[in-house]
Parts: structure tokens; sequence; C-alpha cells
């Protein structure tokens, strides 16, 4: 393939699985159909035959993981994008197999209005329109609460919170005047369940979904709808190059070290285990193309599901010794003189 079309936009500096549950959801994911629209009727056969509609979308983070999945998947199916990332000199080669006709990269950086502006400008100049916006561009802040300094809460709240905003900010005006779109919100399992030391990437996770669904009931007027992704553990990029350990758990003057360093560890080897990010695409693909309504939430992943289940199902005092029982991965420090009320007792 030939490499994918580049857009410079502007100068920018880079930057459990659960066994069992006594409660379903409310709703179950509705079946994936295909938005098709009429082909024009074809004046020598007679009658129409129906086409998949190609749908424009735009990419936040494409450089790498679920944004690069989405990409690759997109563009099999056949649909533009709009591929952008902080740094395309360094990262546009992960896109070169791309077929080039449907790829167009832009420099962007969602903390920057004027960046963001640009690659919106670049995107609706070469394709004419914005579909849907892929919100997935974020990272995760590692670490115990008390140890997060100011500048870690703040780039965590305005990379994973306020970028959102402003991406949604910036192809709104178009998706109105189109009078449609999609918003794809990327949250987490961990917008709806915290762990101890993943306490301010869950708030900005949490704020993501108060956010998208106030989005929802104020957009639905111009036949724009919003869907929150929630995807669980994916074995990706995501537990190295984005995720940021806080300084002073980095640098070993955290009082919770031991716990800290320990839990790190046995998190980055079980997400080794996990699938790969193809899951997370195929849904962001099926969303875009999809006929119907979309849900308000979109969890990803059996193991998802079934965390959000049992947690719905339990008291907050039970999911608390439930937390408090995880000693592998705590060890307990967090805990120490808890019993631990999942741990088999003699009979």
């Amino acid at each position: 393939m030939m490499p994918a079309r580049s857009a410079r936009c502007m100068n920018s500096n880079d930057q459990g699985s659960v066994s069992q549950s006594t409660r379903t959801l409310a709703r179950p994911l509705p079946t994936v159909r295909h938005y098709h629209q009429p082909e024009q009727a074809n004046q020598q056969g007679g009658g129409a035959s129906m086409v998949l509609q190609r749908q424009v979308t735009l990419i936040t983070g494409a450089s790498r993981g679920f944004g690069l999945a989405a990409a690759e998947e997109l563009t099999a199916r056949g649909h533009p994008v709009i591929a952008t990332m902080r740094n395309p000199d360094r990262d546009a080669p992960n896109l070169a197999d791309l077929d080039s006709s449907l790829v167009e990269i832009a420099r962007c950086d969602v903390t920057d209005r004027t960046s963001i502006d640009a690659a919106v400008e670049a995107g609706l100049s070469r394709f004419g329109r914005v579909d849907a916006l892929f919100n997935n561009a974020g990272y995760g802040l590692y670490g115990p609460v008390e140890d997060m300094s100011d500048d870690e809460v703040s780039r965590q709240m305005d990379t994973n919170f306020s970028g959102q905003i402003r991406m949604a900010q910036a192809v709104l005006p178009a998706m109105r005047e189109q009078h449609h779109g999609k918003i794809i919100n990327v949250s987490s399992l961990a917008g709806r369940i915290v762990a101890p030391l993943m306490g301010l990437y869950a708030a900005s996770k949490w704020a993501v979904e108060a956010m998208s669904e106030a989005l929802r009931y104020e957009v639905s007027r111009w036949n724009v709808d919003v869907t929150i992704l929630e995807p669980g553990m994916y074995a990706s990029d995501w537990q190295t190059t984005n995720l940021d350990v806080a300084a002073a758990v980095r640098e070993g003057r955290s009082p919770y070290q031991e716990s800290a360093d320990h839990a790190l560890k046995t998190f980055r080897t079980r997400a080794a285990t996990r699938p790969g990010s193809r899951s997370v695409a195929t849904a962001v693909a099926d969303i875009v193309e999809l006929e119907q309504r979309l849900p308000m939430r979109w969890p990803i992943g059996e193991d998802t599901i079934q965390t959000i289940r049992l947690r719905e199902a339990m008291t907050d005092q039970e999911w608390e010794e439930r937390v408090r029982g995880d000693t592998k991965i705590y060890r307990g420090a967090f805990f120490r003189g808890v019993e631990n009320p999942l741990e088999d007792k003699p009979r």
C-alpha cells in the first residue's frame, strides 16, 4: 500500500475475571446491524441495490493501541479515517500498510485547541464531513492519591477528560450542520469500578461517563448520538508507554512503595496475558456502522460485563470487603489487620 497522506497541522510536544454473577444487566447489548443507504436506482436495470455507506471517522491517539487497531479495522471495511496523533513524524509509519486513499494523518494534541481545530479542518478539507469521532487519546496515571502532585492530577484530567470535551466541541458544528454524527467516548471498566492505586485515572473516567451522558441528551436533537465505550484489561502498550507512574512511586519515596511496586508488577503480568486490541477495534467499527440508536454504554469483554454485574449485585460494604480481600495483588498492605472475607476457612 502507498503510505497514508499526512496533514501537518501544528508543532506540538509529545507527550479479574469474575466467576459468578447474581444479577444481570438491565438490557443486553443490541445485535449489530450495518448501516445501509439505498444506491441511486440503476436507470438501465431498473431497481435499486443496497450499498454500505462509507462513514468518515476521526480517531484520536491513532498511532498505537486501540486507535491504531480501529483505523486498521475501519479502513479494512472501506471507511475513511482521519488518523490523528501528537507526533506524525515519528508515528505515521505505523499506518503505512493502510490504504492511503482512505487515510488522512493529522497532528493533534488533545490538550491544545489550535492543534485540534487544525486537525478537524484537515479532515473536513479531505473528506468533506466527519460522521464519527472515536475519542480515544488518553493515558493512565498510577499511584496512591496521597502521592500525586498538582501537575500530575491536572495533566491526567486535562488529557483524559478535558481533551474529550475539546474534541467533541470541535466536531459538533459539522455534525449539527450535516444533521448526523456519532461520538464514541472511551471510558474504561475503571469508569464504573475503582481500585487502589488507580484513583486519579478512575476519576478521569468517571468524569468522562458523566459528561458523555449529559452530552448524549443535549445533542440528540441534531441526530447526533453519543456512546461510552468501556473496555476492560487488554494486552497493549497502555500498560507500558501509556501508563504514567507517579513520581513518588517511580523514585522510590512513596509511603506505599512496597504495595505499589508489587501491584504494578502483578498488573503488567496479568495484562500481558489478556487479549489484544482487536475486539475493541471491532466494536468501534460496529458502532460506526450501526443503524439503530446507540446504547448509552458499551462494555467490551466478558470479564468486563461480569465484573459490572457483580458490582451491581453487591452493596458498597460487600464490594469493599472483596477489594480488601484481594491480597494477591496488594499483599494486604493497605488493609493489615482486616480479615480477608474471601479466604477459605477451615471447616
